[in-house]
């Protein structure tokens, strides 16, 4: 297999840092509606092809029209989807990035041009300079795909570079994935402006959200009817189950400001612990990247992440080595933001085993 993700981590490790997902857990007003789906043995029952009830609930909640949703199984399925079904000529990726479109292009034959972010000390920074550059050349219908934040450099992309890179583009389709954005503090939504331009598609996890990664549930939005029929039409009948369906149409509609008010406290919760990370790790003499996502990226200055990751297992911990994704090196690891106790426990590790 070529895929490489987080959450697949060796026997022993209680704490597990590798999957960024909301700290506080699964609110229990979802936990509740799961355990009714169960009693009502929703299970035994197929779910409405359509998604009509669960596509109503996400745009009273999201506030955007329910008929510009795609019901998707997880944010990466919209992603396969557009590349198999649009038939793009090309893609274009600003990277690094997660995901498994690389794989997938190769597959479908469909070249790929590979921009960077721009990297400085602590941070890295959309190259506008760059995209500005290639979209002169570019006369080929391509796909533009980048995620916001970023994973896994947690770099934010402001609304108007938004704008710009979809008007520089606007003969091609851009795709923003904004899988972390609800746990992101001070992050505007791409969905604020889907509705004005029609070569936009905004994708939306609600896996990381609500920390339910097992139920694989997203979103995708877009204001172009094409594009919406094709893909509708190519995706997997049911592909997202009952189960899922039921609880989150009930808790999206009727207890939205229950969820509004959980992602609130969960966005503060994120953005302090995070904090306490960057200066934990930033006093051991470790590079710590700006982020405004639950997750730090991390570059050792001495050891590799696989031997950070073989050290730290033997303490029952688990990091994500982030040398696997395009431009960063065998010494950076994602670490996800946890709890204050978890988060004191991954830097004390840090210290004994003398990571730097």
């Amino acid at each position: 297999m070529l895929r490489s993700h987080g959450g697949k981590h060796p026997e022993g490790v209680k704490y597990d840092f590798s999957v960024p997902l909301n700290p506080l857990g699964t609110p229990e007003v979802l936990v509740k509606l799961f355990e009714e789906a169960i009693r009502l043995k929703m299970y035994a029952r197929y779910p409405d092809y359509e998604y009509n009830e669960l596509r109503n609930a996400i745009a009273e909640f999201y506030d955007v029209k329910a008929e510009n949703i795609v019901i998707l199984n997880g944010a990466a399925e919209g992603i396969n989807l557009a590349l198999s079904c649009l038939k793009p000529e090309l893609l274009i990726v600003f990277e690094p990035t997660f995901g498994d479109h690389r794989q997938l292009a190769y597959e479908l034959r469909i070249p790929i041009i590979s921009i960077s972010y721009r990297e400085y000390e602590n941070k890295f920074e959309l190259d506008l300079e760059a995209v500005e550059n290639l979209a002169k050349h570019i006369k080929a219908r391509a796909l533009i795909l980048f995620s916001n934040p970023n994973n896994p450099t947690g770099v934010y992309i402001e609304l108007d570079a938004i704008k710009n890179v979809v008007e520089l583009f606007e003969k091609s389709i851009v795709i923003v994935d904004e899988a972390f954005v609800e746990l992101c503090e001070d992050c505007s939504t791409a969905l604020h402006i889907a509705n004005d331009y029609e070569n936009l598609l905004v994708l939306r996890s609600l896996t990381k959200t609500f920390a339910v990664p097992g139920l694989r549930l997203g979103f995708l939005y877009t204001n172009n009817e094409k594009v919406l029929n094709i893909l509708d039409a190519c995706r997997q009948p049911w592909n997202v189950n009952s189960i899922a369906t039921y609880a989150f149409s009930k808790a999206l509609m009727f207890r939205g400001s229950e969820l509004k008010k959980f992602i609130e406290s969960s966005k503060h919760i994120v953005a302090t612990e995070r904090n306490f990370m960057v200066k934990g790790f930033s006093e051991l003499g470790i590079r710590v990247y700006e982020s405004h996502a639950p997750y730090i990226l991390l570059m050792h200055r001495e050891c590799t992440a696989k031997e950070a990751i073989k050290a730290l297992t033997t303490l029952g911990i688990y990091v994500r080595d982030a040398s696997t994704f395009p431009y960063l090196t065998p010494y950076h690891v994602r670490v996800a933001v946890k709890l204050k106790e978890e988060n004191i426990h991954l830097i004390e590790a840090y210290k004994v085993i003398g990571i730097r």
